[in-house]
């Protein structure tokens, strides 16, 4: 199977995937305008029991929409890298994992601290979803986080919005994890990119010369493998381990539809995981 030739350890992670997809995406999500929410500051209405069941709301449902999106995405992309392998397309199988690295950087960027926040912090939250909280609490960097991951859309000149990062600025969040990740990335963009790199591999020597060969793809694609063995299994874990954690602690809340399909995902087999679970047993 493809997947599994080129993802290794991490391809079962996308039947996972396909199979959590249709039970996540059953969730309706609904917010309040921050039109509204500022004029019900100023009311009589107002009580500290229903900003804390506001802000905690909204954040588990931004929490969730934006592992879901994250996890579409992943899947997406891993079949389009399989498709353009499949199809012998080196530059197509070159944009397809450019297109995976950027969104697993992304991903890291935005949600890989959010697992072990709503562990931490959990029997505050549930307390405030059944506003039993009196005491006003604030989840603002946290829910900045998700606000970037969901909302950020590129801006030019003084447009107040949320700003995406440059793309290696993702790609970089990776580096600890993925060796030489940033060279990976600069030769995907080349291969992209209207440059020498996305013709070079058509031509083949010949006696004093070249010429231009119409099956050079395949094995285009077979020395970028070569040259990083484990970068798209590692590319595809880092993409996927962030959401999916989110997604299997955000069933201690009950707000969301149970996501059956993450019933293997287990938390002790990922860095971080076991802390998680720890948070998550005490009251």
């Amino acid at each position: 199977m493809t997947a599994t030739k080129l993802f290794k350890r991490a391809a079962p992670l996308l039947e996972m995937i396909e199979a959590a997809i249709p039970e996540a995406a059953s969730n309706e999500y609904r917010f309040v305008s921050d039109e509204w929410f500022v004029d019900w500051l100023k009311t009589s209405d107002f009580s500290a029991e229903q900003f804390n069941y506001i802000i905690t709301s909204e954040l588990v449902e931004k929490a969730h929409l934006a592992s879901l999106t994250a996890i579409i995405r992943a899947k997406r992309w891993a079949d389009a890298v399989c498709v353009m392998y499949e199809r012998k397309n080196f530059p197509g199988w070159a944009a397809a994992v450019r297109g995976l690295l950027e969104s697993a950087g992304d991903t890291v960027d935005g949600l890989l601290q959010v697992p072990h926040t709503l562990a931490l912090h959990h029997r505050l939250i549930s307390l405030c979803l059944a506003g039993k909280q009196s005491e006003l609490v604030l989840a603002g960097e946290l829910e900045a986080a998700l606000d970037h991951f969901v909302h950020a859309k590129w801006r030019r000149g003084g447009d107040p919005g949320v700003k995406a990062k440059d793309s290696v600025a993702y790609v970089r969040t990776l580096a600890s994890v993925i060796p030489n990740v940033e060279a990976l990335y600069h030769k995907l963009c080349g291969v992209c990119h209207p440059s020498s790199a996305s013709i070079d591999y058509f031509n083949v020597p010949t006696d004093g010369g070249f010429k231009v060969s119409l099956d050079q793809d395949g094995s285009a694609i077979a020395k970028l493998c070569e040259e990083h063995p484990d970068a798209l299994q590692d590319i595809l874990m880092m993409h996927c381990n962030p959401p999916l954690m989110v997604l299997k602690v955000l069933h201690v809340f009950k707000v969301h539809p149970t996501i059956k399909a993450l019933r293997p995902f287990a938390l002790e087999n990922i860095k971080s995981g076991n802390e998680i679970q720890r948070l998550l047993k005490q009251n």
